[in-house]
């Protein structure tokens, strides 16, 4: 019996790692075929020791959405924090982005038309 549920546990364990990478796959996928480009703002970074969170804040019909991406990518710091870069996004899942962080947006007539105003452009100077 002790068996039995050990070898359900390890294959629920299984399955469960097998789902979270198959998703992860599909997404990116997404994201690679049918992304959209638009402006997004890095509003905080939050440093830890293995990992990053990168808050970013986007509009995707007129609604401001604010969402993580974890990296452990090091060279990224707090200097970024304020500044637009190009995101992509999923229309059907619009919390699910991707940051291009080597593509910075200074244009101000992008950083408008994505639905960001003068306010949040001058805000975290």
């Amino acid at each position: 019996m002790k068996n039995l549920r050990t070898i359900i546990v390890i294959i629920f364990i299984v399955c469960l790692v097998l789902f979270i990478q198959l998703r992860s796959y599909y997404f990116e996928r997404e994201l690679s075929k049918k992304g959209e480009l638009t402006v997004g703002r890095i509003d905080s970074i939050v440093v830890m020791p293995k990992l990053t969170n990168i808050y970013m804040s986007y509009y995707f019909e007129k609604v401001k959405f604010i969402t993580p991406e974890r990296k452990t990518n090091k060279y990224i710091n707090k200097n970024y924090v304020g500044k637009f870069y190009e995101l992509k996004y999923l229309k059907r899942y619009p919390s699910i982005v991707r940051t291009n962080f080597s593509k910075q947006v200074t244009d101000t007539t992008a950083i408008l038309k994505a639905g960001f105003s003068i306010e949040d452009m001058e805000k975290i100077k």
